[in-house]
């Protein structure tokens, strides 16, 4: 897994929970392995891996801070440290310092330690591996693979089996897994799921029993995205032209409102697609 720059990380404050940042101005660090102190005993004979971030929960850290972690937190912690992050707790003053004197970035989130370690991990994974799973439906429609995205029983599967026609292909339900290769996001079914579709009210099918072989793509090239939302949500629907980024590649994104008859949402898909494989 190639290092994910500290820089980069820090834009994503929301999906962290970030409430602070101390950035130096000189900090260059990267970020390829994530280290949990739990505080005590359990600290010491722990050796950094290079390139590896911190993450300090409030008791681990209780009163260490200011007096220059006399024994509480260990000094060898802190080599090969690119980043710390501190969880449920304010930067103080000390830790100011020592971030200017040693050029170590430092941010504070309003999520527990192990929520921020699960969020850190997933974005590592995205970013350092270029691979994440999402819950969707990857159909190819016209040539184009399309990744249909939205909420738990949206009509999603409903969707992707009505775009089944006129030579179109199935590739995945519900677990996606998307991998980035140069400038293209490439999806696939994942191992434990695929090849079976959930269909509502009939259960879970073998997809080549449900469309037969020739209809089934292991994998496919995903060229566009597609949200469904509620129909209450119509207007925040954006019918522009939008992009969104998945595994550094930037993509297409259209939102639809999911109406009751999912076969004109299935017929709008159509329609977008078809105008952007003539573009």
């Amino acid at each position: 897994m190639r290092s994910v720059t500290v820089k980069e990380i820090l834009t994503y404050g929301e999906r962290l929970g970030i409430t602070e940042i101390v950035e130096p101005p000189g900090a260059r660090g990267s970020v390829r392995h994530l280290l949990r102190y739990a505080g005590g005993e359990s600290g010491h004979g722990m050796t950094p891996f290079p390139h590896s971030m911190l993450i300090l929960p409030r008791i681990a850290a209780d009163g260490a801070y200011e007096n220059g972690w006399n024994g509480s937190v260990p000094p060898f912690l802190f080599r090969n440290i690119s980043c710390l992050a501190l969880t449920a707790q304010r930067i103080t003053d000390f830790l100011r310092q020592f971030s200017e004197r040693t050029e170590t970035p430092i941010f504070s989130s309003c999520y527990d330690d192990s929520l921020l370690h699960s969020r850190l991990t997933g974005l590592l994974r995205e970013r350092g591996e270029r691979r994440v799973m999402v819950h969707g439906v990857l159909v190819r429609v016209w040539g184009l693979g399309v990744l249909l995205l939205g909420e738990s029983g949206i009509g999603k599967t409903t969707c992707g089996l009505a775009l089944m026609g006129k030579g179109n292909r199935w590739v995945a339900d519900d677990a996606v897994v998307l991998e980035g290769r140069g400038d293209a996001v490439y999806g696939r079914g994942h191992r434990r799921t695929g090849g079976r579709i959930a269909v509502r009210g009939r259960g879970v099918l073998r997809a080549a029993d449900l469309l037969g072989t020739g209809r089934l793509l292991q994998e496919t090239r995903v060229d566009v995205l597609v949200r469904l939302v509620r129909g209450s949500e119509r207007n925040a629907v954006q019918e522009g032209e939008a992009f969104q980024e998945i595994v550094g590649v930037s993509l297409p994104c259209r939102d639809l409102a999911a109406d009751v008859d999912l076969r004109r949402v299935a017929e709008r898909v159509t329609g977008y697609v078809r105008r952007l494989s003539v573009k």
